[in-house]
């Protein structure tokens, strides 16, 4: 059953996302014809199957904390393998997954928001005019307005957008009179007058076949292809949908670190026997010569925290000092920081008390050194060390050959991997919703409801944990350990 949730997380991160992802893409970029049709409503099909998936797992499993979360995926991990408990592994497993979790919520959210904007802004379809000059071979010229009727303006002003029935005349095919042609069209500012011209689109041999027209060229041409927004409009969003997945892959590398592959423990590697004592506030800040040498750390709780704080404001030169939460373990050179990919106070009662190696691979003077926390009950900890930390280390003890057991076998302690039955009842509802909005906004059917279900989409979630009161999972039925803080390295 863990194994099958954890499966379960996983399928609806990549999923999920990769559903959005296609949605959204395919709403901007696609012409309208069979392909969109099909791509959309695949995209639509699996983010359906995602929330039956998540609901299906919660009324099967049933829902718990994050903190059960966290003592269920520590449960897992322990494998008392083959070789000796205290020795060190000759390989460490690769982590993907907390980086892919981080960065699939970050690129989510945005995602979400340009895609319900799109689809209340877009046409969901180019009507039958438009099918019938684009298949027939049409032309683009720019017509005088003849005459205007059916004004809707989107303001008071009269710069406001609008909305209107033009009238133009179109060449006749042999010479005769012109053949009168209405459409409706949107205009950004103001409305077109009597004698002013239009882009209009037209059948040169078949005037009876209508005009399609609009205040620009590319608007025109995106009404006959079939887009849903003109390629301008597209071309913003799509700007902005970039700049949001660029983001969201920063986010996801600045909490969780770079993804990490299996790797190979050598011989300029560092292993120190380390136990974990609990969590603290770890106050990264800069030096006197932190332009040349590096940076300075400390690590403690309450004053210890507060007097690292003043230190840095006053020997920092300017520079402000990051602080954060860590995993305390105790070593032979003193306390030192791990930062997890997970909440260290949820974390710190299961870990306090186990202990096994903490090792890494030297690196750079600045940003933080990837390390693993080996347990000697066989699970391995991902995190990261603050690079003046290691630096510290490397210079406070001498290095000692250590050898490997190759019979050694961990497996990976992924503290957020059930995190599928932790998800309220609210989350799921909204998410229930959002999809169905967005399945009611691809039919070919306009109108004013449009905007008011495209923002109901994009709300549904918050709104309806926020009106279920499921601000967490229900009470933890263990009682938690309580958090021990080692004192300030």
């Amino acid at each position: 059953m863990r194994a099958g949730v954890v499966r379960a997380g996983r399928g609806v991160t990549a999923v999920g996302v990769a559903g959005l992802l296609v949605l959204t893409g395919g709403w901007l970029l696609l012409d309208a014809g069979p392909l969109r049709t099909a791509v959309v409503w695949a995209a639509v099909a699996a983010l359906a199957g995602c929330v039956v998936a998540l609901t299906g797992v919660v009324l099967r499993a049933g829902r718990v904390t994050p903190a059960r979360g966290y003592e269920l995926a520590l449960d897992a991990a322990r494998a008392p393998a083959p070789g000796a408990a205290g020795a060190l592994p000759a390989v460490l497993h690769g982590s993907r997954w907390p980086w892919v979790r981080v960065t699939a919520v970050a690129l989510a959210v945005p995602t979400a928001l340009v895609l319900f904007c799109t689809l209340g802004a877009g046409d969901p379809d180019r009507g039958a005019v438009p099918g019938r000059i684009a298949d027939a071979g049409y032309v683009i010229k720019e017509l005088p307005v003849v005459a205007v009727g059916d004004v809707e303006r989107a303001g008071s002003s009269s710069r406001a957008s609008s909305e209107a029935d033009y009238t133009v005349r179109l060449p006749a095919p042999h010479g005769g009179a012109p053949v009168p042609a209405t459409f409706r069209a949107e205009v950004h500012r103001g409305v077109r007058q009597v004698g002013e011209s239009l882009p209009v689109a037209y059948v040169p041999q078949r005037p009876d076949l209508g005009a399609v027209g609009a205040d620009t060229r590319s608007a025109v041409e995106a009404q006959l292809a079939g887009r849903t927004l003109s390629y301008g409009t597209a071309a913003v969003a799509g700007v902005l949908w970039g700049a949001a997945a660029l983001a969201a892959v920063c986010v996801g590398t600045a909490v969780t670190g770079p993804p990490r592959g299996r790797r190979r423990v050598g011989k300029d590697w560092t292993a120190l026997r380390a136990t974990a004592a609990g969590v603290a506030e770890h106050v990264e800040r800069p030096t006197d010569d932190d332009a040349g040498t590096g940076t300075g750390a400390a690590t403690g709780t309450g004053a210890d925290v507060e007097s690292g704080a003043n230190a840095a404001s006053g020997s920092g030169a300017g520079k402000s000092a990051a602080r954060y939460a860590c995993l305390v373990l105790r070593t032979e050179t003193g306390d030192v920081p791990l930062r997890l990919a997970a909440s260290h106070r949820r974390a710190a009662p299961l870990l306090t008390g186990a202990a096994g190696w903490l090792l890494w691979r030297p690196a750079g003077p600045r940003g933080k050194v990837p390390a693993d926390f080996v347990a000697d009950d066989g699970w391995q900890l991902p995190g990261r060390l603050p690079a003046a930390e290691a630096a510290r280390i490397a210079a406070a003890r001498t290095p000692e050959p250590f050898t490997v057991d190759t019979a050694r076998r961990t497996r990976v302690l992924e503290l957020g991997s059930h995190w599928a039955r932790t998800v309220p009842a609210g989350v799921l509802l909204g998410a229930a919703v959002s999809v169905a909005a967005a399945g009611a906004l691809l039919l070919p059917v306009d109108g004013g409801w449009r905007a008011w279900t495209a923002v109901a989409g994009a709300l549904a979630p918050l709104v309806c944990w926020m009106i279920t009161g499921l601000f967490g999972a229900p009470r933890a039925t263990t009682p938690a350990a309580p958090v021990e803080a080692g004192p300030a390295a």
